[in-house]
């Protein structure tokens, strides 16, 4: 056989199996039947994006119709329903939608305060990364972390995959350049 031919055979083949791979990813959010019952009879406080959907729903739409207390939503970079551009500071609000209280994480606070924590029983975070460093929904998740911890309340992570596998590379971040698109 040809080495060519050996080589379109073999890329075909881990192509196969990538696709059959993927084909069996469930998100965290997909799987309700895990998760709801932790949530029943809590106040939640939820860290989520646009990209935070179950199935074609959006999270915080999905929770509040299966009578989850949703008490704030934490919105990181571009809002939480997506509709702010790169960079752009999030300000404080109401979701129209769902009329939550919505708490800007990219705004004059990146970390939520003991105010924003109080009479919150558990933090959900459900934002799917860009997968890699120097973007900021990694900062969200470190900063949310920290508060938590600092806060005595527990974080739920939905988690989602790596859209770059399991790929990685690249030099370690030197500390001169830490900033919320690069932290420890």
């Amino acid at each position: 056989m040809p080495k060519s031919s050996l080589l379109l055979l073999m890329l075909f083949v881990i192509g196969f199996l990538q696709k059959i791979s993927a084909e069996n990813i469930v998100t965290g959010a997909d799987q309700p039947e895990k998760y709801l019952p932790l949530m029943k009879g809590k106040r939640l406080g939820l860290v989520v994006n646009h990209t935070s959907l179950k199935g074609t729903m959006h999270l915080a739409d999905f929770l509040i119709s299966e009578e989850i207390d949703v008490q704030k939503i934490f919105a990181p970079e571009h809002g939480f329903r997506g509709d702010a551009s790169a960079g752009e500071e999030i300000q404080d609000g109401v979701d129209v939608k769902t009329g939550v209280q919505v708490v800007s994480l990219y705004g004059k606070n990146r970390k939520p305060t003991s105010e924003h924590l109080k009479n919150i029983d558990l933090i959900v975070f459900d934002i799917q990364d860009v997968g890699c460093r120097f973007y900021t929904y990694i900062s969200t998740l470190h900063l949310v972390m920290e508060a938590c911890a600092e806060n005595d309340v527990p974080l739920l992570v939905l988690d989602r995959p790596n859209p770059n596998g399991d790929y990685v590379a690249g030099p370690v971040l030197l500390p001169e350049f830490k900033s919320f698109v690069g932290m420890d």
